[in-house]
């Protein structure tokens, strides 16, 4: 605290330009002085002239001149060659860094020009310094200006891949050098006017009020277009995986550290000295001592030591990247290569905001409305990670992918690790976690280092954590004798824990912890959950509990809470849904024990895979009859009379579409999966599904016969044909993208989600009732504004407010958009790639680059040839009479600096082509009327205007337009802007006008030429 109080205002500028550099990148920027920076501006210069591509370095001569007689003062205030140092440095660096790219060095050659000319030449007013002392608060501040404009500049240009994003996050970086010029510029006025300590206040408040206001738009900005890409990327929110894990492992320190003292785990996490490749598999199989372990399911051990791994690699100093993913199995969120790209995609930005440009431009250019391309998921990981200084990522869970995903996944990320360079083979580091089965040894055969977790692995790690879970035990049932207490703190496994802690008496107790009833593997931890579950005493919750079963083992999807809720709620005698008295009074751990898990999402899930095979293959659930039993309830459930009438507030408010989204998209796959594998047992449902279905023709659609075939137990009953074309209509509109005719609908499904999500939308929008959200998170969860297509993840996962479902749909309709944020095309984007391209090519190249009067390819051809014909002739003749003049002032440096004699005589002298003097072309005249133009463009332009050719169509009146500017100006009158403006203030502060405003320029200017138009600018004619 005291050194800062001590430190002087250049000292802090320097310690928070020095916050994120590298060791050595500060001690180089240290040791820099002005000449090493004129020998580096005298080598950079000759290798561009050797290479033809010289530039005009020049352009740094103001801001050499006046930083050096900035030094020059401070100098006599402060001695410190650190000050100077730490601007020469990183301008040493940034010209060695953007040589290589031409674009990159005229940018940067231009920056530093813009901040030259705003900085002032100080030793005119070095007495001034002297005589008024708190003047050198000025030069604090603008050196602090400077340092923030070099860090911004510097840390773009540090980025391994910045020749690779620069085309597309270069103007965001150059976005905020305005402001940075601007305030010194300001700097410089207090100087010249040598203010007054107030003024000087005042500026620096005014000042500092400017920097926040442009972080905050900056920030917002930054902010809306990150809201963009993760709305493209959509990630699994594997955070929430991570911080339960983390809680989980809170009640049992040090646990898991045997893993941290194994050799091969040490090597591979080591920061400075890994192994080369550092490549690891983890593996264990299930059954092992090690699966009973914590909080947690069997065979998560390794699930549970990953969440450790992230942990301790977060601590890491230097902070690395830590990426992690846990993979799900018969999940489409969490089960393939695509869904983990994504979720790292969205960790890596997290990491690295520089990635944010270009994640953006490629979202823009998207067609998909979330990535979902396997080429472009790795195209962006191949750039985030060539980014990435240092990386730990950790893969848990691979075995519960299918086949080809854990193929692909463990080969990209094993030849991503494996093709780093020689330089920096230890940038990235990969951990592999998953079960040790022969499809793993297959992946991972060829890594050289590899863990298995054994039992006695993770011995302590279990005797830690049933002390403490008997220790919960005796404060239930303190009369336990101590040996049983004992004996359970060294063997008890979690499946049990719930059986065991739920026991009303000793007895009943002592008798589930004798030594042949006592679970040994996994599934006679099952057996001893479904025991208890069978001996419950009501028959009715043993029934709620064998049905919650079935609906979670055959679901297609993890069911929420509130969906499990509204099918619990079906009342069919009634013909209603009936929330409130029909719904669970018990949450899913009560009813089902620690067979399953409530996530964060509110989904419920089973603890593990394991946990599911068990149910199938001791025929606790029978999967044909279930489908059929799901498919019936998802049928009759539309049949209800609140989805034939139309939907009204209170139905949305007693939750009686809050199983809608579910049956709506997979009334067909239980189906079809139930009559597929039916026997003789299920023809009462079959019969009863037959009565439950009632289907309005259509004759648009015929079903494929792959699909037909699943339908063949239906075909003897007089329905077959209307449930054909329903299954083909529905299957339709769950895979298709676009509109589907009228024809084409069997169902009108699509029409029933519409009116129903209107009126829910209105519920949720109604901030005047806060009971109501209460009600309809309850009833329906989070996020009800959702995509209508059947074929997108969102008309599941939904958006939290309109405007971002909005967005969402426009991608469907129209998913090309301009990436210029200020145009009205990015909101609205274009039906193609075609006219996207076009448009951007018409209306968003350089206004500069569109006024430079270059030649014409064939006027340049034609020059050539001209040249090659005369090449024979007196060369003398045509000589350039400046040649030797220019050769000689361009091959000199912008400091003027001589170039060592061995360099001067090694450099190869530039042979020029003779040019001819031509006269230039300054009119090009319209061949159908009289109007003539100055530039060629202008022209080309013009004469759009008599053709009959419309190309620009508005998207709102399909008015057709010859250019696109005059597309634009005839836009603008259907946004209601109106900034063009009848009125102004005359010199005597009166005003002048109607106050009368339009759309556009043009508009105004007829405005004033007609009769009314002229009485109003009288006044201001008069004045003038």
């Amino acid at each position: 605290m005291d050194d800062n109080c001590h430190q002087s205002p250049f000292e802090k500028s320097i310690g928070e330009f020095k916050e994120g550099l590298r060791r050595r990148d500060v001690e180089d920027f240290r040791a820099t002085t002005l000449e090493d920076l004129r020998t580096r501006i005298a080598t950079v210069q000759s290798r561009l002239h050797a290479q033809r591509r010289l530039q005009d370095l020049n352009r740094l001569q103001p801001f050499l001149d006046a930083i050096e007689e900035y030094g020059k003062v401070v100098w006599t205030f402060f001695r410190s060659t650190d000050i100077v140092a730490f601007i020469w440095g990183p301008l040493k660096f940034l010209l060695q860094a953007t040589s290589v790219s031409g674009e990159a060095f005229c940018e940067l050659l231009d920056a530093y020009e813009c901040i030259g000319e705003a900085l002032p030449l100080l030793l005119r007013y070095q007495d001034l310094f002297r005589t008024k002392s708190h003047m050198i608060r000025v030069l604090a501040l603008m050196y602090e200006d400077i340092l923030t404009f070099q860090r911004i500049i510097l840390r773009y240009f540090q980025q391994p891949l910045w020749q690779t994003v620069f085309s597309e996050s270069w103007k965001t970086c150059k976005s905020r050098f305005p402001g940075i010029i601007r305030n010194i510029a300001q700097r410089r006025s207090l100087i010249e006017s040598q203010a007054s300590p107030s003024r000087i206040e005042e500026v620096r408040e005014h000042i500092q009020h400017s920097r926040q206001d442009e972080e905050r738009e900056f920030d917002e900005q930054t902010l809306q277009r990150i809201r963009n890409v993760l709305n493209w990327l959509r990630p699994t929110n594997i955070d929430v995986d991570q911080a339960a894990l983390v809680e989980a492992r809170a009640d049992y320190p040090d646990t898991g550290q045997w893993l941290f003292e194994n050799t091969l785990f040490k090597e591979w996490f080591d920061p400075r000295y890994p192994t080369i490749p550092p490549l690891l598999w983890l593996n264990g199989i299930p059954g092992a001592g090690n699966d009973f372990m914590f909080q947690h399911p069997p065979s998560r051990c390794k699930t549970v030591l990953a969440s450790l791994v992230v942990q301790k690699a977060q601590e890491l100093k230097p902070k690395p990247a830590v990426l992690y993913f846990y993979c799900k199995h018969e999940n489409p969120e969490r089960d393939n290569f695509v869904a983990l790209g994504r979720s790292l995609l969205a960790q890596l930005l997290h990491h690295d905001n520089a990635l944010l440009p270009t994640f953006y431009q490629e979202a823009c250019r998207s067609v998909e409305t979330v990535l979902s391309s396997p080429k472009s998921v790795k195209d962006l990981l191949i750039l985030a990670f060539g980014n990435c200084r240092s990386a730990y990522i950790i893969l848990d869970g691979l075995d519960e992918c299918p086949r080809q995903e854990r193929q692909t996944i463990a080969k990209w990320f094993t030849e991503l690790v494996e093709g780093l360079s020689n330089d920096e083979p230890e940038r990235l580091r990969c951990l592999f976690i998953s079960q040790d089965d022969g499809i793993a040894r297959k992946d991972f055969g060829g890594l050289d280092y590899r863990i298995k977790i054994k039992a006695e692995d993770s011995q302590n790690d279990i005797k830690k954590y049933c002390r403490v879970e008997a220790g919960k035990l005796l404060e239930t049932h303190p009369s336990l004798p101590d040996e049983k207490l004992n004996w359970i703190a060294n063997t008890v496994a979690k499946l049990v824990w719930a059986n065991l802690s739920c026991h009303t008496s000793i007895a009943r107790l002592e008798e589930e912890l004798e030594p042949n009833i006592f679970p040994k593997e996994i599934n006679e931890a099952y057996r001893r959950i479904m025991v208890r579950i069978k001996d419950q005493s009501v028959q009715a919750a043993k029934e709620d509990a064998f049905r919650l079963l079935g609906w979670l083992a055959c679901a297609k999807r993890p069911l929420k809470w509130h969906e499990i809720q509204g099918m619990n709620s079906i009342n069919l005698d009634e013909q209603r849904v009936d929330f409130e008295r029909q719904r669970f009074i018990k949450s899913p751990k009560d009813i089902l024990a620690a067979l399953v898990e409530t996530r964060a999402d509110g989904s419920i899930e089973f603890v593990h895979l394991t946990a599911k095979l068990f149910l199938l293959d001791e025929g606790h659930v029978v999967p044909p009859k279930e489908e059929i039993k799901l498919a019936n309830l998802c049928i009759d459930y539309l049949n209800l009379p609140a989805f034939i009438l139309p939907p009204t507030v209170e139905g949305v408010l007693s939750g009686n579409y809050g199983f809608m989204d579910y049956a709506v998209l997979f009334w067909v796959r239980h189906l079809e999966t139930g009559a597929a594998i039916k026997s003789d047992e299920e023809d009462e449902l079959i019969g009863q599904l037959a009565e439950s279905i009632g289907i309005p023709p259509t004759n648009a659609l015929t079903l494929s016969k792959r699909h037909s075939d699943k339908l063949q137990s239906f075909n003897a009953l007089p329905f077959y044909d209307r449930l054909e074309k329903a299954v083909a209509s529905t299957r339709k509109q769950l895979k298709h993208f676009g509109n589907m005719s009228e024809r084409e609908v069997a169902l009108n499904l699509g029409g029933m989600v519409r009116d129903v999500r209107k009126v829910l939308e209105t519920v949720a929008s109604d901030e005047l009732e806060p009971n109501n959200q209460r009600i309809l998170q309850e009833r329906y969860g989070t996020n009800l504004f959702k995509c209508p297509r059947f074929s997108c993840q969102f008309f599941t996962i939904g958006f939290s407010s309109a405007a971002e479902r909005d967005d969402h749909i426009s991608k469907h309709e129209r998913p090309f958009r301009c990436s210029d944020e200020k145009c009205v095309f990015h909101t609205f984007g274009f039906s193609s790639e075609t006219q996207r391209e076009k448009h951007i090519r018409e209306n968003h190249l350089e206004i500069a680059r569109q006024d430079e009067e270059f030649p014409t390819e064939e006027e340049v051809e034609r020059s050539l040839r001209s040249s090659q014909a005369t090449s024979g002739g007196d060369s003398q003749s045509l000589e350039d009479p400046r040649s030797q003049e220019d050769t000689t002032r361009d091959a000199s440096t912008a400091a003027t600096t001589e170039q060592p004699e061995s360099d001067a005589e090694s450099e190869p002298e530039p042979q020029y082509l003779p040019r001819h003097k031509r006269p230039r072309q300054t009119e090009f005249k319209c061949p159908h009327c009289d109007t003539v133009f100055q530039r060629q463009y202008n022209l080309k332009s013009h004469l759009r205007t008599h053709s009959t050719r419309r190309d620009h169509v508005c998207f709102d009146c399909q008015k057709g337009f010859a250019r696109p500017g005059d597309l634009r100006r005839h836009m603008s009158s259907h946004t209601g802007d109106r900034r063009f403006i009848c009125r102004g203030t005359l010199r005597n502060g009166e005003t002048w006008g109607c106050g009368k405003s339009f759309a556009r320029a043009d508009t105004l200017r007829k405005h004033h030429e007609s009769r009314v138009g002229r009485s109003c600018i009288e006044r201001r004619q008069q004045e003038l």
